[in-house]
């Protein structure tokens, strides 16, 4: 494919709003205790294993940045360090990190403890039989906190229409980098560019991915059909996890009895290698949306990207909020990972930080 084909990604996008633009103003992460984040895992480490899971909370510390210090503090190489998920630099985010020692016996191990500094406390130390993989965690844990807002009317209709639908599923702005630097340097990258860093080639990727489906989700929210099934649509279940065969004629009734109640939700491509699938109205529809962008997905496909399915509704569960002194709003949820806490926020206010 002729890298001439390829324009670049327009930066900044406004994503379409399902509720309408917000007419409130916020501060967001004015302190980094204003966002609280806590890693739900899934499971326990077993206790025993060449693998050593470290339980950390970092304050204003970048994941990546944070993994090659744990990597040059234990003498590993940088791959022998993993996370299950990149979490928010600003702020107070609680996760797991994973070390593997092969052949190392606890009674050589690093003073782990020395790693404890005023970004940085260490938990737990615990290990496990197995690498601590990319993805594997069940969600996060939030508590944030909106400053400078005022409690209004439209505003609290928000909060209610999310705690009953959710919101639109956006990859947050932080996965596009700053001033949407991962996209130029996919571009870059394209075009014949060298990228030596494999951290910085994968999210120049998947920040391309992450474009096209906001692009796909921007458009099925304009037209209001996000949150309806379609002849051929694939569903994924609202845990996250598992996928819902494309529907049939003789099951859109009942499928979209099950989005209405919270239990499916349509889902977008993250875009890719998809072999060839039947044409169906769901897939049609989606090829158009994404016609413009057709040199991108060819090239992402050269990349060897294999096409995905990602859920178009943000759900928060046990989504609660309540108002503090000093127009503060707090709002306390869980999200399945791989959703952004910002993508909900955007709903609410219009919201800067620092």
């Amino acid at each position: 494919m002729s890298t001439a084909l390829l324009q670049p990604l327009q930066w900044p996008v406004e994503w379409a709003y399902a509720s309408g633009v917000p007419t409130s103003n916020a501060h967001l992460k004015t302190y980094c205790s204003d966002f609280l984040v806590t890693e739900d895992l899934g499971y326990e480490p077993c206790g025993e294993g060449e693998h050593v899971y470290l339980d950390i909370t970092k304050t204003d510390t970048n994941t990546d940045f944070l993994a090659r210090n744990i990597a040059k503090f234990a003498g590993v190489p940088v791959r022998q360090v993993n996370y299950s998920g990149l979490k928010d630099r600003r702020g107070v985010t609680r996760q797991w990190f994973g070390v593997h020692l092969p052949g190392k016996s606890e009674v050589v191990d690093p003073d782990w403890q020395l790693l404890q500094s005023s970004e940085l406390h260490l938990h737990q130390v615990v290990r496990h039989q197995r690498k601590l993989k990319t993805g594997v965690h069940q969600g996060n844990f939030f508590a944030i906190r909106l400053r400078n807002i005022t409690q209004s009317e439209a505003l609290e209709k928000k909060l209610e229409l999310i705690s009953r639908q959710g919101a639109p599923n956006y990859f947050g702005d932080q996965r596009f980098g700053r001033q949407g630097g991962n996209l130029a340097l996919a571009l870059s990258m394209m075009q014949g560019k060298r990228i030596k860093d494999r951290f910085k080639r994968g999210m120049a990727l998947s920040s391309t991915r992450s474009y096209l489906f906001n692009q796909l989700l921007s458009e099925r929210v304009s037209d209001e059909s996000w949150l309806k099934a379609s002849v051929g649509e694939r569903c994924m279940f609202s845990d996250g996890f598992s996928q819902f065969d494309a529907v049939a004629l003789s099951d859109l009734e009942s499928v979209q009895q099950r989005i209405n109640s919270g239990d499916l939700a349509p889902t977008g491509v993250m875009a890719g290698r998809a072999g060839n699938p039947p044409p169906t109205p769901a897939s049609i529809y989606e090829a158009s949306v994404l016609a413009p962008w057709q040199p991108w997905i060819d090239a992402l496909i050269e990349q060897d990207m294999t096409a995905q399915r990602r859920s178009l509704r943000l759900w928060p569960k046990d989504f609660a909020w309540r108002w503090c002194e000093n127009n503060i709003l707090e709002l306390n949820f869980h999200l399945m990972r791989g959703s952004y806490a910002t993508a909900l926020i955007r709903e609410l206010a219009q919201a800067q930080t620092p």
